[in-house]
């Protein structure tokens, strides 16, 4: 692979840990008793981030010829299709 398609795959990996990462702490917070309006809300967007992140990620390696399992691509759907509500029905 050339050094843009390695930093290209290393930029959405990356872009997925962070994301992660950030979902972890905010959950761990809730675990731990911290349970406010603010908190739920920053829970959820980054729950949504981790979705996009692994969206974006699954996405670049199909463009660059993965072909992923049958179990992956519904799971890719499923993640689209939650996205897509991310104004609506998810923030009810």
């Amino acid at each position: 692979m050339s050094n843009d398609r390695d930093n290209a795959l290393l930029s959405h990996f990356w872009c997925l840990h962070a994301a992660v990462i950030k979902r972890d702490g905010l959950e761990q917070r809730l675990r731990f008793g911290e349970q406010d309006e603010e908190l739920f809300d920053r829970s959820l967007s980054a729950a949504q981030d981790v979705l996009a992140a692994r969206s974006a990620l699954y996405r670049y390696l199909i463009c660059r010829g993965w072909t992923p399992p049958d179990e992956t691509v519904k799971d890719l759907e499923y993640d689209e299709f939650v996205l897509s509500q991310r104004d609506g029905a998810l923030r009810g």
